[in-house]
C-alpha cells in the first residue's frame, strides 16, 4: 500500500496539513536525519575497522562446530605430535597412554584373524623352533648314544643297581652320569656401574670382549628388573645363548657371570657364590670405591679361576666275554629274585583275598592292584569280621590295602546267631544256637518277662526262619516254676508249744492261694502234683509230744487250704518233729523258725 506524497510545506503558511506548528516539525525532522545519518556512518566505520576479524571468528566458529573439519586439522599434525612429546622425555606418558588402545586392536584384530599374527611372526619362529628342535635331537642322541655304550658294562650293572634302589628308570640314571661340560668364561662385573672388574678364560676358548658382554649383561638386568618391578637383589640368573648357558650370581656389589657348554651341575653354583662370597670379603671396601681402575682387583683373577671347572665324558673300558657273562647272570639273578618277591608278594595277597571271601558276613567281589594298593570291593555284614584285622593278622600291610564295601544282612548261620544275640539279650545261662536258619532256645531257667512274646521276637531277625523253643521255657512251665518256687519258700510260723495258726501266717498263706492253684492246675501236670505240708518242731521238750505237735501244726495248714478249696486229696501232711529243722537252732530266732510248718511241690510221672 503506497504512501502520500511527501509535499513541501508553504513557508507562508503557518500549519501543516496535519496541523502541526512549522516551527516544531522542522526541528524534529532535523534531528531525525541527523540521527539516521549517524548511525549509518557508524555502521559502515565498524563494518571496515572489524569487519574482517568478525568475518574470520565466524568462519573459525564454523570450523571447530565441524566434527569433519576438527578431523582434518588433528590428521595433519598427529605424527609430529607424538614425535615432539618424544623428544621432550614423555615417552612412559605417552606408552602409558596408547598401550590399552594398542592391546585392545591387537587383541581383536587377532581374534577375528589369527592367520595375520601367524604369518607376521612365521618368518621369525620358524627358525627358531627348527633350531630348538635340532638341538633337542643331537642332545638326546648323543646321550642315547653313551646309554647304549654303557647298559652291558660295569658302569652300567651300576647304574641299574641304583635305578632300582632310588625308584628312577636306568634311562634317566644313565643321563644324570653322561653329563659333560666346561665353563670357558667367568666374568666380574661391577653391580652399580656394569665395568667389568676381572676376566678369566679357560684354554683355547675365544675370549669375548668384556666389556661389551658385561654392558650385554647389566642392561638386560637393568630391564628386567625395571619391566617385572623386581625387588633389590632379584634378577635374572640364567641365560640361554645358542649353545652357550650363562650362570648369574648376584652379589651387593659385583655380579658374577660364568659362560657355559654343555649341562654344569648343581655344585658349580655352589662354588660361583663361595668365590663371590670370598671376594666381597676381600674387596669389599675396594668394590665400594670402585672408579673404573681393575688394578687393584688383579688378586681376584685366581678365585675366579677356581670357576673354570670342566667334566669330559670317559670311554668305559670294554669287558671280556667270561665278565659280561656274570654281569648277564647277575642281571638275571636279581631280575629273577625280584620278580619272585613280587610274585611272593601277590600270592599273599591272594591269600588274604581268599580269606575274606571265607570269612562269614563278607562277599568280595573284586580283588585288584590300582596305583601301587591293592582294592578290594564287596558286600559286608556291619557283624562281620574287620577287614583291616585280617590283614594285620596275615603279617601285610593295612596301608597297602584299600576297601569299599556295601552293606547288607547277611544269612550265614554265624552272623545270625551274632544278631539274634544282640537282638534278644537272652539271661544268663540261655543259650542261642542257629543252625541253617532254625533259632535254638536252650540252658538254664530264664525269667517269666524274658519269655513272653520270644517266639514272634525271633521271628522277626534277620536271617531266622524258625524257632525251636525248649519245654522248660513255655510260659506255663514257667509260671509253674515260679509258683513252686513262691510256695517252698514259705515258712508259716507257730508259738511255743502251740497248733495255733496265728492271724499274721494266716494272711501269709492266703497271699499264696493263687500260686497253689497254678500248680495243681498246670495243663501238662493236672492229676500229678502234690503238696507235702511238713510240720516241724525244736528240739526242746519231749520226742514223742514233739512229733504229735508237729503234726498237729501241719494238719492246722492242710485245714485251712481245704477252707480255701485246696482239694484234699491234693494235700499230703507229715509231722517230723525236731528231725529236719529248719535253721540250726543257735539262737532263738533260728528255734522260732523251727516251730513251723514248710510246704514242698511234688510231682509224679
Amino acid at each position: 500500500m503506497g504512501s502520500a506524497p511527501r509535499t513541501s510545506p508553504d513557508p507562508l503558511d503557518g500549519k501543516s496539513p496535519g496541523g502541526e506548528s512549522p516551527q516544531k516539525r522542522s526541528t524534529g525532522d532535523s534531528e531525525k536525519d541527523s540521527a539516521s545519518y549517524g548511525a549509518g556512518a557508524l555502521d559502515e566505520l565498524r563494518q571496515l575497522i572489524v569487519g574482517p576479524e568478525r568475518d574470520a571468528l565466524r568462519r573459525l566458529r564454523e570450523r571447530v562446530a565441524n566434527p569433519a573439519s576438527r578431523t582434518e586439522d588433528v590428521s595433519e599434525v598427529v605424527a609430529e605430535s607424538i614425535h615432539l612429546r618424544r623428544e621432550q622425555g614423555g615417552d612412559e606418558a605417552l606408552s602409558a597412554a596408547l598401550s590399552p588402545t594398542i592391546e585392545t586392536a591387537l587383541r581383536e584384530s587377532v581374534r577375528k584373524d589369527p592367520a595375520t599374527l601367524a604369518d607376521a611372526l612365521f618368518p621369525v619362529m620358524g627358525p627358531a623352533i627348527r633350531r630348538s628342535i635340532l638341538e633337542t635331537l643331537r642332545s638326546f642322541l648323543a646321550s642315547f648314544n653313551q646309554v647304549l655304550d654303557q647298559s652291558l658294562s660295569w658302569q652300567g650293572m651300576k647304574w641299574r643297581l641304583e635305578a632300582l634302589r632310588t625308584g628312577r628308570s636306568f634311562t634317566e640314571v644313565a643321563l644324570l652320569h653322561s653329563l659333560v661340560f666346561r665353563v670357558e668364561q667367568v666374568f666380574l662385573i661391577h653391580k652399580r656401574t656394569g665395568l667389568p672388574i676381572a676376566h678369566v678364560v679357560a684354554p683355547a676358548v675365544a675370549m669375548q670382549d668384556p666389556g661389551l658382554v658385561s654392558g650385554m649383561l647389566s642392561a638386560i638386568q637393568e630391564f628386567v628388573r625395571d619391566s617385572f618391578h623386581a625387588e633389590q637383589g632379584q634378577g635374572i640368573n640364567r641365560l640361554q645363548v645358542g649353545e652357550l648357558e650363562v650362570w648369574i650370581e648376584d652379589g651387593p656389589y659385583a655380579i658374577l657371570a660364568a659362560v657355559i657348554r654343555g649341562v654344569a651341575p648343581r655344585m658349580l653354583r655352589d662354588r660361583m657364590a663361595e668365590s663371590l662370597e670370598e671376594i666381597h670379603a676381600g674387596f669389599s671396601g675396594k668394590l665400594e670405591r670402585f672408579d673404573g681402575e681393575t688394578t687393584p682387583f688383579a688378586a681376584a683373577s685366581p678365585v675366579l679361576s677356581r670357576c673354570l671347572d670342566s667334566q669330559f665324558r670317559q670311554e668305559a673300558p670294554r669287558l671280556g666275554f667270561a665278565y659280561a657273562w656274570a654281569a648277564g647272570g647277575l642281571l638275571l639273578c636279581l631280575l629273577g629274585g625280584f620278580f619272585g618277591w613280587r610274585w611272593w608278594e601277590l600270592h599273599r595277597w591272594n591269600q588274604l583275598a581268599a580269606t575274606l571271601s571265607e570269612q562269614p558276613g563278607l562277599v568280595l567281589t573284586s580283588f585288584a592292584r590300582e596305583n601301587g594298593r591293592y582294592v578290594f570291593r564287596g558286600l559286608r555284614d556291619p557283624l562281620a569280621p574287620d577287614p583291616a584285622a585280617l590283614v594285620r593278622a596275615a603279617q601285610l600291610d593295612p596301608a597297602r590295602a584299600e576297601f569299599h564295601w556295601g552293606a547288607y544282612y547277611a544269612l550265614d548261620d554265624p552272623i545270625v546267631q551274632q544278631r539274634a544275640t544282640a537282638l534278644l539279650a537272652p539271661p544268663l545261662g540261655v543259650t542261642l544256637s542257629v543252625k541253617e536258619g532254625v533259632l535254638r532256645i536252650t540252658g538254664g531257667e530264664p525269667a517269666l518277662q524274658w519269655t513272653s512274646g520270644l517266639r514272634a521276637r525271633a521271628l522277626l531277625v534277620p536271617g531266622i526262619r524258625a524257632v525251636e523253643i525248649s519245654p522248660q521255657f513255655s510260659p506255663e512251665r514257667l509260671a509253674f516254676d515260679q509258683a513252686k518256687s513262691r510256695i517252698e519258700s514259705l515258712v508259716i510260723k507257730f508259738p511255743l508249744a502251740s497248733a495255733t495258726l496265728p492271724l499274721g501266717e494266716r494272711a501269709k498263706l492266703g497271699e499264696l492261694l493263687p500260686h497253689f492253684k497254678q500248680v495243681l492246675n498246670a495243663p501238662e501236670l493236672r492229676g500229678s502234683t502234690i503238696i507235702d505240708v511238713i510240720g516241724h518242731s525244736d528240739a526242746t521238750g519231749g520226742e514223742a509230744a514233739n512229733q504229735d505237735l508237729s503234726q498237729r501244726r501241719a494238719d492246722r495248714v492242710a485245714s485251712e487250704l481245704a477252707q480255701w478249696g485246696i482239694v484234699a486229696t491234693a494235700l499230703r501232711t507229715k509231722g517230723v518233729a525236731s528231725t529236719q529243722p529248719v535253721r540250726a537252732e543257735d539262737s532263738e530266732a533260728n528255734r522260732q523258725f523251727n516251730r513251723s510248718v514248710t510246704l514242698r511241690v511234688a510231682t509224679t510221672p
